[in-house]
């Protein structure tokens, strides 16, 4: 399906959307003080090897030390001899090839999410339009997704007359019948990038930067290069200026699909994609009919409920819940590569009795993600009518990207009742005891716990009074949670609450 891409670019922030028949599927954020990482080459510092892990921690100067795997490690057979004069083979513990203190090349392939750091490879690569350049290897590999025999062994045996000696790259599916001119140009201008790339990590001291990939918005278009790109929307003309140029030397047919958006409207606002992407981060989402989802997200595991909601059919109930079921499926697709939810991700479809109807909406939901570009797993329906799938996550979802942990209630998605709060400041002062006589107090509470404290809770206060005699000043603090209050000694000017 040929779809459009909106960029909405300020100094701050350049935000770009992917639109599917109007509908928002991908968005992307490049922010200047988060700025993405994946991609970027470090010069690290091993920190330490974890043998029970097979895994080192790399220190590359970000603040948060990045995780290497075994598998992920470059291996030079020439550092291993082979008594009996054949290949050597790869080691099988990490210890062998690293040690803590030890300097090496790497590139983040995952973002820090929450409290995790980086992901990295040291198997580095270059992405081109056409090619990868993979300098650790010698191997030439061709992208599935040209399956033409004849044109995946003509591609190899161009790229491997015009790569540079100790190198291997992958052939991207935007390569498929492209001339051989264009391959060497695409490579030319990769093996320059890794020459400097490989001078500027002989000069540096680890923990150092050597390598930054180009804005995102660049490196998104490369990606997308291969599909149908209907047209490209940017309403800044620095952006635009700045993508004429790389496109004119990378890709001059979507240069031509490049627009300067002229319109009153904010560009968002004009192709709807402000108030989809509200819609984005809520709990519930409405369905065509009046059923409706319900997501619930944590950090490696996300739910999603089918609801029939609002939604009657003319037929029998099975037929409508089959009908609700199909509309579920195309939308949680679309919801799980808009929020780019990672990890196992569960679906609760609604019951249906037929196995015909569970597989047809198993396959509606598989071809609905077949444009999804992180190739999820997808597994049969379960007969509780649980869809499970796994899904691949380079970055923090939208979720965590374009929102925060609520300080009232943690994270938790609730507070404690007023009821609750009174009876636990009932509690705290009676323990107290004789402290509280005839002292001078102050009690500060979020303003909807002082409501009902003045209402159907005012007996924690007058008790207190009548029994303790003491003098109790209620004050509304908007900086405190629901699930707290500050009791302070207007005597000795001491908080209480922190003893």
């Amino acid at each position: 399906m040929p779809f459009d891409i909106i960029v909405n670019a300020m100094p701050a922030e350049t935000r770009i959307a992917v639109l599917e028949d109007g509908l928002l599927t991908e968005f992307w954020m490049d922010r200047e003080t988060t700025r993405a990482s994946v991609g970027d080459i470090y010069k690290g510092r091993v920190e330490k090897v974890l043998p029970g892990l097979q895994a080192a921690f790399v220190d590359i100067g970000t603040g948060k030390s990045g995780f290497l795997s075994l598998d992920d490690v470059a291996f030079d057979p020439a550092d291993f001899d082979d008594d009996d004069g054949g290949k050597a083979k790869r080691p099988r513990r990490l210890e062998q090839l690293l040690k803590a203190g030890q300097e090496i090349l790497v590139q983040v392939t995952k973002e820090p999410i929450s409290a995790k750091g980086p992901r990295l490879t040291a198997q580095v690569s270059l992405p081109g339009r056409l090619c990868v350049l993979v300098p650790a290897e010698s191997g030439i590999g061709v992208s599935r997704r040209i399956e033409n025999r004849e044109e995946r062994r003509r591609l190899k045996e161009a790229v491997r007359g015009l790569l540079p000696p100790g190198c291997g790259a992958i052939v991207r599916t935007a390569a498929q019948g492209e001339p051989d001119k264009k391959l060497k140009v695409d490579l030319s201008w990769l093996a320059k990038a890794w020459d400097g790339v490989a001078g500027a990590a002989k000069k540096v001291r680890a923990p150092a930067r050597v390598h930054a990939q180009p804005p995102l918005v660049i490196g998104l278009l490369q990606d997308l290069a291969s599909y149908d790109i209907k047209r490209v929307v940017v309403d800044d003309k620095g952006m635009q200026k700045l993508l004429a140029d790389q496109l004119g030397k990378t890709d001059p047919d979507l240069r031509r699909k490049l627009q300067l958006h002229k319109g009153d409207r904010p560009v968002f606002e004009a192709y709807d994609v402000e108030g989809q992407l509200e819609k984005a981060v809520q709990r519930k989402v409405w369905l065509k009919g009046g059923g409706h989802l319900t997501i619930e997200q944590t950090e490696a595991l996300a739910a999603i409920d089918v609801n029939s909601g609002k939604f009657v059919g003319r037929s029998n109930p099975e037929d409508t819940v089959f009908k609700v079921n199909l509309v579920a499926a195309r939308e949680v697709a679309r919801q799980v590569r808009l929020r780019d939810m990672g990890g196992i991700i569960v679906i609760d479809f609604i019951d249906m009795e037929k196995r015909s109807h569970r597989q047809a909406v198993v396959d509606e939901f598989k071809k609905a993600l077949a444009s999804d570009r992180s190739r999820p797993k997808v597994y049969d329906i379960s007969p509780l009518g649980l869809v499970e799938m796994s899904r691949k996550r380079v970055r923090p979802s939208l979720w965590q990207s374009l929102s925060q942990e609520c300080p009232a209630c943690g994270g938790t998605g609730r507070v404690l009742s007023p009821l609750t709060m009174a009876l636990k400041l009932e509690r705290w002062l009676a323990g107290r005891g004789e402290g509280l006589k005839r002292r001078k107090i102050q009690i500060a509470v979020n303003p909807a716990f002082l409501d009902h404290l003045r209402g159907d809770g005012a007996h924690v206060i007058s008790n207190l009074r009548r029994q303790q005699r003491t003098e109790v000043y209620l004050v509304a603090d908007k900086q405190l949670p629901m699930s707290e209050f500050a009791v302070t000694d207007l005597d000795g000017g001491q908080l209480l609450t922190d003893q």
